[in-house]
């Protein structure tokens, strides 16, 4: 579990007072996107698009904290202060604080399922964990591409043999088909990494170090039936030099929830 350290700053303002209406549009990617029509080829082109209307509460917070932010970074030492917009985190420090604002339920009752000690977070083979269970009734559990809506969190567990960490991402658009029959998917998370070459941290003057709270484009990999078996962290990607290399996620399953309340 990754502690949430002394150092962070919890405001007590209410996340509500800084959310945009839910009729809003969210914020413009960076660069601002015309969708491709038709499906596009897999090339490092694509950039999925962001929803146009907030669908689920997750993403009316995330998209709220993104749109008022002064300040973001990727950190394992979290500040969640919504006063000045600063906001530090990890991948599951975002994901589960917006848990927490948007479904409490929910993220009470996954807490209560893993144990996780108060001031502390779930890893994110904990959390795919719980996702792969018996879920409560705050949860439903999302496997087809069809049934993938914005304000879902995507969880990957971390795997030794690869040296991958884990990842948590909350979807952010619908997902768009590719010619070679995989997904573009726009997600938010914190990290470090860009999603590819439109990644939001790269040009967004509040992220520092090019880091912290952003979005970007993932390709997920489906089967003949349509069931998400895996995932790319680009489109056919390949970062400059000086800036990090995305991870290998071969092998990497994919497990998706819906936090209902």
């Amino acid at each position: 579990m990754q502690r949430r350290t002394a150092a962070a700053v919890l405001a007590v303002a209410s996340l509500a007072a800084l959310a945009a209406p839910a009729s809003a549009a969210p914020p413009p990617p960076w660069p601002v996107v015309t969708p491709l029509t038709p499906a596009p080829a897999p090339t490092d082109q694509v950039v999925a698009p962001l929803a146009a209307v907030p669908l689920s509460a997750s993403l009316i917070d995330v998209t709220a904290v993104y749109t008022s932010m002064n300040q973001t970074v990727y950190s394992h030492a979290y500040v969640e202060n919504t006063a000045t917009g600063y906001y530090a985190w990890d991948c599951v420090g975002m994901t589960d604080w917006i848990l927490h604002e948007a479904a409490p339920n929910a993220w009470w009752e996954m807490h209560q399922a893993l144990g996780i000690r108060a001031g502390y977070v779930p890893t994110p083979t904990q959390w795919a964990g719980f996702l792969q269970g018996s879920l409560p009734s705050s949860w439903q559990s999302v496997t087809a591409i069809g049934q993938l809506q914005p304000g879902d969190y995507v969880v990957f567990p971390a795997s030794p043999a690869t040296r991958f960490v884990g990842h948590a991402v909350i979807v952010a658009g619908l997902p768009m088909l590719m010619n070679n029959g995989s997904y573009a998917v726009r997600v938010y998370d914190s990290t470090g990494t860009p999603h590819g070459p439109f990644d939001s941290r790269l040009t967004d003057p509040r992220a520092i170090n090019q880091s912290g709270l952003g979005n970007g484009t993932m390709r997920l990999y489906v089967d003949s039936t349509g069931a998400m078996t895996g995932a790319a962290w680009a489109i056919d990607y390949t970062a400059p030099a000086g800036v990090q290399q995305p991870p290998t996620m071969a092998g990497i399953p994919i497990t998706v929830g819906r936090a209902l309340d």
